[in-house]
């Protein structure tokens, strides 16, 4: 395997009882790649990402992650987990710790890291996101696109190979949603590898690599993303972006 490939997924699968959620998915995503993932609801996007986090175990497929299979039965699930960034919809912070104490807190536990040392990486990752004067707030001080940027500041802190986002603006007020997507764009051109379940067309235009557009848990079209937005192939694709279109021009009457 070439050793730019960061994640490689091939013929995963996953069914949550008798109904199949995702039927097959194979594709790679290089370093410093950002990769779009979109589609209706329902077509398996976030079950994916918790596939390849392992948050969820696959039925069948295997996953790689900087070469090692993460999927073998011997692989060390919280090892493998300290190397992916995980940016959830909810924000996921613990109310009780102060912005910086959310940041700093798995550098701590998770990689026993001295304290200070640790303090100084946690100020520097919300200086990153445009935090730090917020570092002694807690979660009920900030809005929601605060929290959601303490949130990647965390997931930057591990230093991971790959950061996987799931749709981090779809529980934000519109008026919120871009400062957000400022801090992603930033990353995006460091070069923070990454995959980005979003329906944030302007953004997956500004900074995706590609788009894996996924419809009934298959990609059944990908390619760059003005491509696949502006001239998809697939019926299906040309129909979700018509209706994305379609609520934006509403929403900027």
């Amino acid at each position: 395997m070439s050793s730019d490939i960061v994640l490689k997924v091939e013929d995963l699968h996953k069914s949550y009882g008798n109904i199949p959620v995702l039927k097959g998915i194979s594709f790679e995503v290089r370093r410093g790649e950002t990769k779009i993932i979109c589609g209706p609801s329902g077509s398996g996007k976030s079950t994916l990402l918790r596939c390849l986090n392992l948050i969820t175990k696959p039925d069948k497929g295997r996953i790689w992650l900087e070469g090692e299979e993460i999927t073998d039965r011997n692989v060390n699930i919280n090892k493998v987990r300290q190397r992916i960034g995980f940016v959830f919809q909810e924000f996921n912070l613990f109310n009780h710790l102060t912005a910086l104490r959310n940041v700093s807190i798995g550098l701590e536990v998770v990689k026993k890291m001295d304290k200070n040392e640790a303090r100084r990486i946690a100020l520097e990752m919300l200086r990153k996101v445009g935090l730090e004067e917020h570092a002694h707030k807690y979660p009920a001080e900030l809005s929601g696109g605060q929290k959601q940027r303490v949130a990647i500041a965390r997931a930057l802190a591990m230093n991971p190979a790959i950061i996987f986002y799931d749709e981090p603006t779809s529980a934000l007020d519109p008026q919120l949603i871009g400062e957000v997507l400022e801090v992603m764009k930033a990353l995006a051109r460091e070069k923070v590898t990454s995959i980005v379940v979003t329906h944030e067309m302007g953004f997956a235009q500004s900074v995706g690599d590609e788009i894996l557009f996924m419809y009934d848990g298959k990609i059944i079209e990908q390619g760059p993303p003005l491509q696949i937005i502006q001239n998809p192939k697939c019926e299906q694709t040309r129909r979700f972006f018509q209706r994305i279109h379609e609520l934006y021009a509403r929403e900027n009457k």
